[in-house]
Formats: structure tokens, C-alpha cells, sequence
């Protein structure tokens, strides 16, 4: 619209003022530029944000073009001005509260330059801004009564949209454990919060079951923000208690799921400006915890299907896949240490007339006692598992042969112990990594070790050394 009524002033008009014509030339050229720049920066990739902040300096340059033509002739008094309403009404729709304040006081003054210029004084020039200033408030109720309220909806819409398919992009993969993975559901996640729910903190705390202890698992806007005060809140434990979202005027708590370490809830500061709890809040602290109820759920299926496909389900131990992969992270842990790596095989012994004489029931009772046992006689970094049938096998990072006999000898007298009544007893093959064959070949040197221990008499440790055979 402004180059069209800068040709046309410029044909139609013999007395043209220069200076203001060429203050609309600079305005179109500046706007053109701006646009051209930010075009550049961005690559079509600027968020909502910054592309209502770049039409609302165009607006502004509009306007200002606006007003330098019709200042450059000699129009009649307020021929152009009512389309400096244009932008405002284009701000009201695209801006926020602080841009619509800003062209509301920039437009008017401009109108008021005009008027002043073109003559305007006194009670005539009074009336003009009255008029124009009524005019424009009328549209910023108007447009806050239904375009507002249409854009606030949609953004609210968008926002939840945006929530719910971050949240689609969340690795729920193997490879990775439930902290890691709630670590990046909340951090991809929390931002989108006061898109949805003003806020001016939330924070996410999972509270651990024995001790009634609250613990940070993340924060916005930023995690190293103290928010103890925030699980200090009475409403907190109440929202837990009846597993409820809890909307208190300054404060909203939502449940969120279950971690590993406890019971999720997520308290949100509000920055309602009334502090009131209408339906809106209302139903927006809804579809907040329902999202994030339906990926911390998601997770955790997930990381229980992640378990059930490395555990044994008879014994809780690591099944013969976790075993493989331990034994080659092991492998090359020693290899950068230049430490030992040990391996064991174990077998119950006559354990088939075992389950003959007693019954399976009995058996798989046997089996979890042992398991037990072996866990509770080995260290964090060493791995049980469970081979196959009654054979488990034992990985010992930074053992050599004489510590993993020793090992082996108190897990023979403790599986002996556990199961006194029934007479089990256990046999047991060690060897040592060479630091160049394979996991397959290392388990079977071990498994050479066991079978000549079962060979030799049973309830007995044989170890075979690497590179040898006796």
C-alpha cells in the first residue's frame, strides 16, 4: 500500500515536500532490507517469537512511511491517517501485550504529528486525538474479545501439539536406562510448560518411598535453581495422596508417574496475573499431567520390556545375552587397564535326579536360593548369570586366578550351606583371558575347566590358565 500512494502522491501533487518523501523512500528500503536480513539469518526456521518481532518493526516502518506521505503533500487534513489504524489492528492480532501497548502510543503520536502539521490547534486538535485514541481502544478490546482469544486458543492447541510429539521423538530404546531416559523426557518437555500453563518455575521431584524424602529430577528455567520450597508446599503431599492434580491460585502439583527411585510430581509456580483457578487452568494442568503420565508410562514399559528380554525370569539374574555383552565391555576394559579378567562356570551337581527325586517346584526353589546366594557373595562390578538350566556363569573384572579361586571356593561352602537339607553341592570352572581370543572361546576354556571339575569328583573348583590345558 505505501508504494502505490507514494506513486500516486507523486503524480497527482505539484507541491511535494522532499524531505518527507524521502523519509517514506527510506522507510520502504529499510523494511525491505529488515525483511531480506532476517529472511537470511533464520532460514525459514525463526520461531513464532521472532517473526511477530520482525513484522512488528515493519508495521512500525509502515506506519512512519505512512505518515511521511501524507505530510509530503498538501492533502487535505487526515486523508491517510485512518490507515494507521491497519496496524494497529495487525498488531493486536500477530503481538503480544507490550507490542500492542507500543504501536498503540507510536500510532497515536503520529496521528498527532500529522494533525499538528497540517494545522490542527486547539479544540479541533483535541477532538482528532480523542477520536483517534477511543477508536483505538475500542480495537484492542475488540480484537482481545475475539481474535485474542481465537490466537490464545490456537498457541494453547499448538503448544500441547508441539508437547505431545517431542515428547514421540523420546528414545525409548534398549541401549539406555529409565534415568536417562526420564532425564530427556523433562528436558524436552519443561519448556513447553508455560506455553500451556503460565508459570514462572516448575520443577519435577520424585519422592522415595522409604524415607518420605523429596528429590530434584529437573527444573525450568534453569536446573540449578533452588526449588526446595517448591516440595515444601502443603498441596504436594495432598496430590500425592489422592493422585490428583491440585490448582491452587499461585500453584499448581501434578502427579506425573513412577521412576525407579520413587513417585514423580511436578509443582508449578504460577504467573496467572488474577492468580485465579478458572476452567482454562484447569483443564490445562489436565492435559499436562495426562502427557506426562503417558511418557513416564511409556518409559517405563518400555525399560520393563528392556529387562525382561536381558533378565532370567526364574532367577532375576542377567540372561545369556547381558552376558555376552558384559564379558566384550569387560574385555576391553582390560585391555585399557592391562588388568585380569576372570570367568567362571558353575553347575549344581546331579541336579536332573535332583528334580526327579523332589520335582521341578523344588528345583527352581534350589536355582533362586543359589542365585541369591551368589549375589550377595560377589562384588557390585562382578556379573551372575544364568547360562542355562542349573549352569550359571560368573564374570570377574580385575580378578586374576588365584582371587577367583578363592571366590569360588566360599560360593561352593555357601551354595552347600543354603541348601543343606536337600544335599546340593556345586562345581565350578575358572580360566583367565588371554586378551586375544573371543568371548565364545573364553567361555568355552571355562566351560573345559567345569566339565573337568565334574569329571574329577565334583563339589570342587578347577582352573585352567590361559594358553594351557592342565
Amino acid at each position: 500500500m505505501v508504494p502505490i500512494l507514494l506513486a500516486m502522491t507523486f503524480l497527482d501533487h505539484r507541491q511535494v515536500r522532499w524531505g518527507y518523501l524521502a523519509g517514506a523512500v527510506v522507510c520502504i528500503v529499510v523494511s525491505i532490507c529488515f525483511q531480506v536480513v532476517f529472511s537470511a539469518v533464520t532460514r525459514g526456521r525463526a520461531s513464532v517469537q521472532s517473526q511477530a518481532n520482525s513484522w512488528f518493526i515493519i508495521a512500525c516502518l509502515a506506519l512512519a512511511g505512512l505518515a511521511c506521505i501524507e505530510l509530503s503533500t498538501d492533502t487535505p487534513a487526515a486523508l491517510y491517517t485512518p490507515a494507521m489504524l491497519v496496524g494497529v489492528i495487525f498488531v493486536a492480532i500477530v503481538g503480544d501485550r507490550r507490542m500492542q501497548l507500543v504501536i498503540d502510543g507510536y500510532a497515536l503520536a503520529l496521528i498527532a504529528l500529522i494533525g499538528w502539521v497540517q494545522g490542527l490547534r486547539g479544540g479541533e486538535f483535541l477532538v482528532s486525538l480523542i477520536i483517534y485514541a477511543s477508536t483505538i481502544a475500542v480495537i484492542n478490546f475488540i480484537c482481545a474479545r475475539t481474535v485474542g482469544s481465537l490466537t490464545g486458543q490456537i498457541n494453547f492447541s499448538l503448544a500441547l501439539d508441539s508437547l505431545n510429539d517431542c515428547f514421540d521423538t523420546v528414545g525409548l530404546d534398549a541401549a539406555r536406562s529409565t534415568a536417562d531416559t526420564f532425564a530427556e523426557i523433562f528436558a524436552r518437555g519443561l519448556p513447553y510448560v508455560p506455553c500451556i500453563l503460565p508459570a514462572e518455575r516448575v520443577a519435577v521431584f520424585h519422592r522415595t518411598g522409604s524415607v518420605e524424602r523429596f528429590v530434584l529430577v529437573a527444573s525450568w528455567p534453569d536446573l540449578s535453581t533452588d526449588c526446595s520450597d517448591l516440595a515444601r508446599l502443603p498441596a504436594v503431599s495432598t496430590a500425592l495422596a489422592q493422585n490428583t492434580v491440585v490448582l491452587e491460585p499461585h500453584f499448581c502439583v501434578l502427579p506425573v508417574g513412577y521412576a525407579p527411585d520413587g513417585e514423580l510430581v511436578m509443582v508449578i509456580e504460577r504467573a496467572a496475573p488474577d492468580g485465579g483457578t478458572d476452567a482454562n487452568a484447569a483443564e490445562a494442568a489436565g492435559l499436562l499431567a495426562a502427557a506426562f503420565l503417558r511418557v513416564t508410562s511409556r518409559a517405563n514399559f518400555a525399560n520393563g520390556l528392556h529387562t525382561e528380554s536381558r533378565t532370567d525370569t526364574l532367577t532375576g539374574l542377567a540372561n545369556r545375552r547381558s552376558l555376552m555383552e558384559r564379558i566384550e565391555m569387560e574385555m576391553a576394559h582390560a585391555l585399557r587397564a592391562e588388568s585380569p579378567l576372570s570367568l567362571a562356570m558353575i553347575d549344581l551337581d546331579h541336579f536332573k535326579e535332583f528334580n526327579d527325586r523332589y520335582g521341578h517346584v523344588v528345583g527352581d526353589t534350589v536355582l533362586r536360593s543359589v542365585a541369591a546366594m551368589m549375589i550377595s557373595n560377589t562384588r557390585d562390578q562382578d556379573l551372575v548369570s544364568r547360562y542355562g538350566g542349573e549352569e550359571f556363569c560368573l564374570v570377574l573384572p580385575d580378578t586374576d586366578l588365584v582371587g577367583g579361586h578363592h571366590l569360588l571356593d566360599h560360593l561352593r561352602n555357601g551354595g552347600r550351606d543354603s541348601t543343606t537339607e536337600l544335599g546340593v553341592t556345586l562345581s565350578a570352572g575358572l580360566t583367565s583371558w588371554d586378551g586375544i581370543e573371543d568371548p565364545i572361546s573364553f567361555i568355552e576354556r571355562a566351560d573345559r575347566a567345569l566339565y573337568r571339575a565334574k569329571t574329577t569328583g565334583r563339589d570342587r573348583v578347577v582352573s585352567i590358565a590361559a594358553y594351557s590345558e592342565s
